[in-house]
């Protein structure tokens, strides 16, 4: 496997007593982007196509990755690898934070004569509720290709949510001819990594794909003979993982806004001081529900759309809502 994963192997890192994101599986229809930035030609590592391209995305909003403040997005030319730098605010060195949907070596069908797979990527939204999405269409396997063919593909995305800092792995639709061609599926988030000691906090899914856990590692190479998942999700199965601390963070700026329960399949309930205009808006930012309420205001979202919704108060204070 010519993943980032197996130069790290030997060096050990440290992991957070507490995890910092919740894990929120959801159900919704996959939505290909269709107004986006596509990888250039000129950016392809095998000329007519890509195979381990290197690109910076910048993400048009400065993206909270656990405490961390990150701006833009490197592919490191490795499989669907993508990681964010920061600088440590104690040491002044850099901290790395990546993203792993999944553990495929993922490459350009169009280099077997195929349709083209396309890395493309978008930002959305109001500022304040800017989405970045980055996906990866049509991707082929390079096991296959290794033979000149190539069977199997996979359609995903990457999102990234500036009003909470929420991330989310959006899984569409996909053939995966030969299981056992291909390494264990791994998944998950790597955070704080120090490019100079390679401490960090591990965070990978394990175990059935519609229902996984997160496990925790001290070592690159414990994630790598550990946790997995059992199959690649099925079209329509998105991944949130939601800050832990999100409301923590809200009460200690002073703010006290709640809405429960959270997930929803319907009625929500809001909690705040006083009377205050309210506004929901969805991924993108638009605004599909308005109105007026004091404190225990109750809304109906059995309308809209299965997906993540933020409730904005006319004070600023905002929850992000997540609806079957």
């Amino acid at each position: 496997m010519r993943y980032l994963l197996l130069p790290l192997l030997l060096f050990a890192i440290s992991a957070q007593s507490q995890l910092p994101y919740d894990l929120i599986v959801l159900d919704q229809p996959y939505e290909a982007l269709t107004e986006a930035t596509a990888l250039d030609s000129n950016q392809f590592d095998l000329g007519i196509g890509w195979d381990d391209p290197e690109f910076s995305v910048p993400l048009g909003f400065d993206f909270d990755f656990s405490g961390q403040s990150i701006s833009s997005w490197d592919q490191l030319g490795l499989g669907t690898l993508m990681m964010g730098t920061s600088i440590d605010d104690k040491s002044g060195l850099p901290l790395l934070h990546g993203v792993i949907p999944t553990g495929f070596d993922v490459i350009d069908r169009g280099l077997v004569g195929l349709d083209p797979s396309i890395i493309r990527w978008q930002t959305s939204g109001a500022p304040g509720e800017q989405v970045f999405t980055i996906e990866w269409a049509n991707a082929g396997f390079y096991e296959e290709l290794e033979d000149s063919t190539s069977i199997s593909f996979l359609n995903l995305q990457v999102r990234l949510f500036e009003a909470d800092g929420a991330l989310e792995f959006h899984y569409g639709p996909s053939v995966i001819e030969d299981p056992t061609l291909f390494e264990p599926a791994i998944c998950g988030l790597l955070l704080n990594l120090d490019p100079f000691s390679y401490s960090a906090d591990v965070y990978a899914l394990d175990g059935a794909s519609s229902d996984p856990n997160i496990v925790s590692y001290t070592a690159i190479e414990e994630w790598y003979y550990g946790a997995y998942l059992l199959s690649h999700p099925a079209d329509g199965t998105v991944y949130r993982w939601a800050p832990a601390e999100t409301t923590l963070v809200m009460e200690q700026r002073g703010t006290q806004f709640t809405a429960w329960p959270n997930p929803t399949a319907g009625e929500v309930n809001l909690a705040f001081d006083g009377a205050h205009m309210w506004t929901v808006l969805d991924a993108t930012g638009r605004v599909v529900m308005s109105g007026e309420g004091q404190d225990g205001q109750r809304l109906d979202l059995s309308g809209l759309d299965a997906g993540a919704y933020t409730v904005r108060l006319d004070n600023g204070a905002a929850q992000r809502l997540v609806k079957h």
